[in-house]
């Protein structure tokens, strides 16, 4: 806790000069007298409210004096009593919390019940316009209030502690800030559906960086334990003076650790370079001119050392969340633990060195890079108070989540290659703010999945306020010879190696660049059941292009759809025949390209055309360039196979090719989710010439579009999405795999005019597709300006060829034209 300026434990008004006739919004702090650490973040979101919004007026509520008379006192020397004489009393209540549910939900309600008859109190006596809350206490009770309609206006937890505990986070809220991407983790832990943003560190505008100056010839050491003064003072002014330190402490105003400093400065040698206060009236001032920080909870005064950039070290942290916050900012490295005393003499013996603390403090100083809690504040006011909404999975989606294994991750994305030529390194935080400022309106990239439940349907969950730090990578992926990824490839497969996970992120980016050759790449991944290919190009499209484009893909339909009986009829008739189709069709049998996936780590490789060569080869030969591609799939495939053993190539490769349905009356081109059904064809792989190949290809895909395939697949999952997920699971894993095909396709349309992001023209659009079960090769190709782009997907174990797959290609598509 920091040792601040004591504000007292009542509630207070803080009046705000008036600047019109009209009232000015008003802010409601929520706090409580635990220590000051809670009011220390009040008063830093009150600074900056007044700095962002001129002439609001902010309210103060200690939420336990709101709990009745002498709450405050006992909550406070129970809590004193157990971190002091108890300190295993208090570790098991922490263990608690996290792992025995009843536990954790026993104690929401008994303190949410408890603390929300006062603050409705103080709401309906000041009618806020905002609330805010620095208190775990008074946000149990705020979330209790909103579940029982008392709570109207958008409300907000601010997490004043690197490591939140369950009590610091419910779902109910509008919004949780907390200081590190850690914490938010741990936030989405406690409470499922939680929206969490990493925001600045909750302190002072005092609390900034000194100007460089010269070293002293003795550090300065600064401890503060507190305003409580917790854990053993004593014996870490004994480490610091023994390491050749000066010291400066804080005994927080308790008798008992003066006294016991007191010995200390008559006792030691160096007794005389420490000097003892009872209280620092200005702590930024003593943050600032020291060398090192040392404290043992983490709470307001880690927090104002980072923001000051001091090194900080936490010395034999206290039960419970001193040890959570020390293990959060350790894992970050924005603090090293120092268990004993021997331990911080080291650490501070270490820091001593001016070239070791100089590049810690540069380290600190890049952490707070970017970082603004006026900016945050002033984002509070676009905040409205919408309760999670939940949207069932449709069962085209759920699919997806159905049929993916840890070996078999669904996730489709693109690379994106953009002009750069200035070689900015500030792309991750240009991404970010594109992340914060349009994915609020792009309602794809706002789903999340509902943590699922035994026995219910999947849902979706809109994350009004996304959360930077889930979505975009920190640092640049370089490319380059003398680097871990030499090539666009094999930065691909790498980013891809890791599984998006649904219900915490749904989608993620990654910027890369080839200095070499002056490129910038943004890599993007996200999880198939979002979206299909056009959905997922669009909503990058609107992340990340400067214009604003028009929805890729096929033209919108605003034709009512047919609802005669005639009309159903036909419908039905032609469900029907798709149906009969695919039986037909039967199984894959056996083939090359299917086999036992074995992990995660499939290949990626991409190659680029120009568009204008694509589309005169498909006009030679009169078909489409969708027909055109997949004859050159088939011609690199019959390449391949025959390499490995010109007897044993099939005549002919199962392939699933996705059809989109955005063409149809009753499907808009933005509509959400995966708006395609399969085509399932015999791609011609034997010996055979182009133009014979390309015919049979396009008889191929006419036939099975004609027989209604793409109907039948629809009405197939639409039917399966009627019984319980746990069913549909079960039909669905073995639909999707290699009983039925061996290798997947997929044509996309992308955006023909020019598009650009910073300015910078994006050149072209690599596809990711996934691989299903037990099958090893999926290609994707997209049109994308005057450029048509290939992604190939491959399992190493089944297609250990796909290094040399972009070169084929490129010599099947030479002897198409």
């Amino acid at each position: 806790m920091s040792a601040g300026t004591d504000t007292g434990t009542e509630s207070r008004t803080t009046p705000a000069p008036a600047t019109g006739a009209a009232r000015p919004p008003r802010l409601l702090l929520v706090t409580g007298s635990m220590g000051e650490g809670h009011h220390a973040a009040a008063r830093a979101v009150e600074e900056r409210a007044r700095r962002v919004w001129p002439g609001v007026e902010v309210v103060w509520s200690d939420t336990l004096d709101g709990m009745g008379r002498g709450t405050g006192p006992v909550f406070r020397a129970v809590y004193a009593g157990c971190v002091r004489r108890l300190p295993w009393l208090y570790e098991l209540y922490f263990w608690l919390l996290w792992h025995v549910r009843p536990f954790r939900a026993g104690t929401r309600a008994v303190i949410g019940t408890w603390s929300a008859r006062g603050l409705a109190t103080q709401l309906a006596r000041h009618s806020p316009d905002l609330v805010v809350a620095t208190f775990p206490e008074g946000i149990t009770g705020l979330a209790r209030l909103r579940r029982r309609g008392g709570l109207p206006m958008p409300t907000v937890a601010l997490v004043t502690d690197p490591a939140p505990h369950p009590l610091w986070a419910d779902a109910a809220l509008d919004l949780h800030l907390v200081s590190t991407s850690a914490g938010a983790a741990l936030l989405r832990r406690a409470a499922a559906g939680a929206r969490v943003r990493v925001a600045a560190l909750p302190v002072s505008s005092r609390f900034t960086p000194p100007p460089a100056g010269a070293a002293r010839e003795r550090p300065l050491v600064y401890v503060s334990c507190g305003s409580m003064a917790f854990g053993d003072v004593a014996a870490a002014c004994t480490a610091a003076l023994g390491s050749g330190a000066d010291v400066l402490v804080s005994c927080g105003r308790d008798a008992a650790v003066r006294r016991r400093l007191a010995r200390v400065a008559r006792g030691h040698p160096r007794g005389a370079a420490m000097r003892v206060v009872d209280w620092v009236d200005d702590p930024a001032a003593a943050t600032r001119d020291c060398d090192v920080v040392v404290t043992n909870a983490g709470g307001a005064t880690a927090l104002e050392a980072l923001a000051c950039a001091r090194p900080l070290l936490m010395f034999a942290p206290i039960p419970g969340h001193g040890r959570a916050n020390a293990a959060v900012l350790a894992e970050s490295g924005l603090a090293r633990v120092c268990p004993k005393p021997a331990d911080l003499a080291v650490a501070l013996g270490e820091l001593a060195e001016p070239g070791r603390r100089d590049a810690h403090v540069r380290f600190l100083l890049a952490r707070l890079a970017g970082t603004d809690l006026d900016a945050d504040v002033a984002a509070l006011a676009d905040l409205r108070t919408r309760r999670p909404h939940s949207v069932r999975v449709r069962a085209q989606d759920a699919m997806f989540l159905h049929v993916a294994t840890a070996q078999v991750p669904q996730q489709i994305g693109a690379r994106i290659l953009i002009e750069d030529p200035t070689g900015r390194d500030d792309w991750p935080e240009h991404l970010a703010g594109l992340v914060r400022a349009r994915v609020p309106h792009i309602e794809l990239l706002r789903r999340r999945l509902q943590r699922p439940r035994l026995g219910q349907p999947l849902r979706w969950i809109a994350d009004d306020v996304p959360d930077p730090a889930r979505h975009v990578r920190p640092g640049i992926v370089e490319i380059g010879a003398g680097d871990r990824r030499p090539t666009w490839d094999d930065a691909v497969t790498d980013f891809f190696a890791t599984p998006v996970d649904p219900v915490s992120t749904g989608w993620e980016l990654q910027v890369a660049r080839d200095r070499a050759a002056g490129e910038i790449a943004v890599l993007a991944k996200v999880h198939h059941a979002l979206g299909d290919g056009l959905a997922v190009t669009d909503a990058l499209i609107r992340l990340l292009t400067d214009e604003a484009p028009p929805p890729v893909g096929p033209p919108a339909q605003d034709r009512d759809p047919p609802t005669g009986a005639a009309d159903r009829l036909r419908r039905a008739a032609t469900v029907v025949r798709g149906i009969t189709s695919l039986a037909i069709a039967g199984g894959a049998g056996t083939s090359p390209l299917a086999g036992p996936v074995t992990s995660a780590a499939h290949r990626r490789a991409g190659v680029c055309f120009d568009g204008a060569q694509v589309r005169a080869a498909a006009r030679a030969h009169g078909v489409g360039t969708t027909v055109l591609l997949l004859a050159v799939v088939a011609e690199t495939l019959h390449s391949l196979l025959a390499e490995r053993d010109p007897d044993a190539v099939p005549a002919t490769v199962r392939t699933m090719v996705p059809i989109t349905t955005r063409t149809s009356a009753t499907v808009r081109s933005r509509a959400l989710g995966n708006r395609t059904a399969a085509v399932s064809i015999d791609l011609p792989v034997g010996p055979m010439s182009p133009a014979q190949r390309v015919a049979l290809v396009g008889t191929a895909l006419a036939a099975g579009s004609s027989a209604g395939q793409p109907d039948g697949a629809a009405a197939v999952l639409r039917i399966l999405g009627l019984l319980p997920r746990q069913v549909q699971a079960l039909l669905v894993r073995p639909i999707y795999g290699h009983r039925f095909f061996h290798a997947l396709a997929s044509v996309m349309p992308g955006s023909r005019r020019p598009l650009h992001s910073r300015g910078g023209l994006i050149r072209e659009v690599y596809p990711v597709l996934p691989l299903a079960d037990r099958v090893g090769l999926a290609v994707g190709a997209l049109h994308w300006g005057r450029t048509t782009a290939i992604g190939i997907t491959a399992d190493p174990g089944l297609v250990p060829e796909i290094g040399g797959i972009p070169d084929r290609v490129k010599a099947s598509l030479s002897l198409m034209t």
